[in-house]
């Protein structure tokens, strides 16, 4: 196969793992607390890490040295997963996904104050066109207070945050390392947290295979992106992830029912223009 390919390749791999993940989550938000949904998608992902540990004799390559900012990174991930899963059950596909594509804008922001890295006149335009396109979409008015919207919009944060801590790691860790303390950690906090109500509610039988797919899917994401960028640089992924809003709004559209105003799409082409500017100053680079 041709190498140019294969980053884009495995970057469509990556974009169909996150549309499976948000069905799931869309499938299961309602009928078993987040905390728990998380939980038991962890217990998944630490089976499947500790296996691929056991076979190929890793257990080398996992270490404490950079313990805190895994625990950093994984309590705004965690935060982040509870707030997606909770706009999920709440607000439509198009909605949930335009807001989630506002991260590498906070992504940007974030870099400033924690990487040290320099904003540019392309950075600062990005940031205020997608800052207005989340206002449009989200439209605060303290008379319709919508909290799924608001959810959407804080996961993006949580996981723009998420992002900067792994780019610290990535430095020093392998990638195994950073999934095997996303899980492990993923999995204490979810057993914790779903004992709030004072019970660990189990999943039905209708519920078992979306966890599945949640807990293989959130592991095939991650692999496949990070090896799409071993082939290509980010410039190239960004726009194949892109076509996850267009797809999600057709998946809303057919399988849920669900319509949009035309302030959802106004404020989804401003935020895809602000994703845009910046890939295209990536590019020039």
């Amino acid at each position: 196969m041709n190498e140019s390919l294969k980053g884009p390749l495995w970057m469509v791999g990556g974009v169909f793992s996150l549309t499976l993940m948000a069905i799931a989550g869309k499938e299961i938000s309602l009928q078993i607390d987040t905390f728990e949904i998380l939980f038991f998608r962890s217990v998944i992902g630490i089976v499947i890490v500790l296996l691929v540990i056991a076979i190929k004799g890793l257990s080398y390559e996992i270490n404490l040295k950079q313990i805190s900012t895994h625990l950093k990174r994984n309590i705004a991930h965690f935060t982040g997963q509870n707030l997606w899963l909770y706009a999920l059950g709440s607000i439509t596909l198009a909605e949930v996904t335009s807001l989630e594509f506002t991260m590498p804008i906070w992504i940007i922001f974030f870099s400033f104050f924690m990487l040290n890295e320099k904003l540019n006149k392309f950075n600062l335009i990005s940031i205020g066109i997608g800052f207005m396109g989340v206002l449009i979409i989200v439209r605060p008015d303290i008379g319709s207070f919508n909290f799924g919207l608001v959810a959407a919009a804080f996961s993006a944060i949580a996981f723009a945050l998420t992002n900067i801590y792994t780019r610290r790691l990535t430095k020093t860790e392998s990638t195994l390392t950073i999934i095997f303390y996303l899980t492990s950690m993923q999995l204490i906090f979810g057993f914790l947290t779903s004992f709030i109500d004072g019970k660990l509610d189990l999943p039905s039988s209708e519920t078992v295979p979306w966890i599945i797919v949640l807990g293989v899917g959130g592991l095939a994401a991650h692999y496949c992106i990070t090896t799409a960028l071993s082939y290509v640089p980010p410039s190239v992924v960004a726009p194949i992830d892109l076509l996850r809003l267009p797809l999600m709004v057709l998946i809303g559209i057919i399988f849920y029912s669900e319509t949009s105003d035309i302030y959802i799409y106004i404020g989804s082409v401003l935020i895809v223009l602000a994703n845009w500017l910046n890939v295209k100053k990536s590019k020039s680079k």
